[in-house]
């Protein structure tokens, strides 16, 4: 017995020395090489079994409320917040010959400001197909809403209302987006924070906002937006089904995707939502089946590229087909960057033309040309709120953990 222990300390004794051994040829460059090696493997093993369990309608049925909860959790959005008093306000309004701009102002939460512009035609019978326009990340002092006027123009000449928000971070009362990326706020990951769910539950109080309004017709509401907003997109219409059609533009990933071509670094930490569960974007595809979605892309898009964007476009569809709603999905990309192009705005208007008007009317091809307003003239707010929370949402909108012994 003790002959055989002296062999087994011999052993690991050697083994530990190897080890030591091996560890000190290493360079930094190797360890860095093996770590991201390792995350690559797992963020394709990630996207490669996304939405296989799902083999039929049945299958997805049961699973679609899970899906949704958890979706909610990764946002940081279960429970849900309380739906507080908007607060809301109309604070000026501009006329022009066939539509006017009112400047709405509301809270999504206490002290949590979102603004926005209402745009609606002059003489349209309502109440009216109504499209939520999502901003990206343009930054302007006096909000992002200002860069994105011109994705109104077209909507309001056919018939549409429209309400365009600021972001969190581009806003008129601004916070943070950058926080991981930027700032070294990796606390935001313990406390399960993303200003993905600030943003998406904006959107969601922009809808309880929408519903007070008589012109607009709730029961056709379009969301749409480029970039962040194209990802907004994405998660508000997966966990809100008043949400009737979608169209979200260059904002389309897998995580495998993401990974191999390393592309976290050119990313918002709002696109990724916390992937506590482990599940990749096909599963946001598939909670906002069967309502029409249209995915927008552009092959030369560096922060979504076409691997990612294709296979989300595939493994969704199978959930549409599932419920004989194929047609209600399609992807179109063009020979582009990251730029809302002019294909994507026509395959938008379409969309949401083809979905939302209750009418016969053909399409009205073409462009129009918008009556852009300066910054000054769309801002909402004269200063910055007393009560304001914006700057500092990320500490209250978490969850406590509760210990137990």
């Amino acid at each position: 017995v003790h002959s055989m222990r002296l062999r087994c300390a011999a052993v690991t004794l050697l083994f530990s020395v190897f080890a030591l051994s091996t560890l000190a040829q290493e360079t930094p460059r190797d360890r860095h090489a093996m770590a991201t090696n390792h995350l690559k493997r797992v963020a394709a093993e990630i996207s490669e079994r996304s939405l296989n369990e799902i083999q039929s309608l049945a299958d997805w049925k049961r699973s679609r409320s899970t899906y949704q909860s958890q979706l909610l959790y990764m946002l940081g959005l279960d429970p849900l917040p309380e739906r507080s008093p908007l607060q809301a306000e109309i604070t000026g309004r501009i006329e022009r010959e066939s539509y006017r701009i009112e400047k709405v102002v509301f809270q999504s939460l206490p002290g949590l400001y979102v603004t926005g512009n209402f745009y609606l035609p002059k003489g349209a019978s309502g109440p009216l197909p109504t499209i939520l326009y999502l901003c990206g990340h343009a930054p302007h002092p006096l909000g992002a809403k200002f860069n994105y006027q011109d994705r109104i123009a077209w909507y309001v000449a056919n018939g549409f209302a429209c309400l365009i928000l600021d972001t969190l971070e581009f806003g008129e009362v601004p916070g943070i987006h950058h926080g991981t990326h930027d700032l070294n706020m990796w606390n935001w990951l313990s406390l399960g924070y993303t200003p993905a769910g600030a943003e998406v539950w904006s959107a969601m109080r922009a809808i309880d906002y929408l519903e007070t309004r008589s012109e607009v017709d709730s029961n056709r509401i379009g969301l749409t937006g480029i970039s962040g907003g194209g990802a907004m997109t994405w998660y508000t219409a997966a966990v809100d089904e008043r949400i009737a059609v979608a169209a979200p533009v260059c904002s389309t990933i897998t995580f495998g995707s993401q990974a191999a071509h390393w592309r976290a670094d050119g990313q918002c930490d709002c696109i990724y939502y916390h992937n506590t569960f482990l599940w990749d974007f096909p599963g946001v595809g598939a909670l906002i089946a069967p309502r029409p979605l249209l995915m927008m892309s552009g092959r030369k898009d560096l922060d979504f590229p076409p691997d990612g964007y294709h296979e989300v476009f595939r493994r969704s569809k199978r959930v549409y087909d599932l419920y004989q709603a194929g047609d209600s999905v399609g992807e179109v990309d063009d020979d582009v960057g990251h730029t809302d192009a002019p294909l994507f705005r026509q395959e938008a208007h379409r969309w949401m033309w083809r979905w939302l008007r209750a009418s016969t009317e053909p399409f009205p091809e073409g462009a129009v040309s918008p009556n852009l307003e300066t910054a000054e003239d769309l801002a909402c707010l004269a200063q910055v709120p007393f009560d304001a929370v914006n700057f500092k949402i990320q500490n209250s909108l978490t969850k406590p953990v509760s210990m137990q012994p």
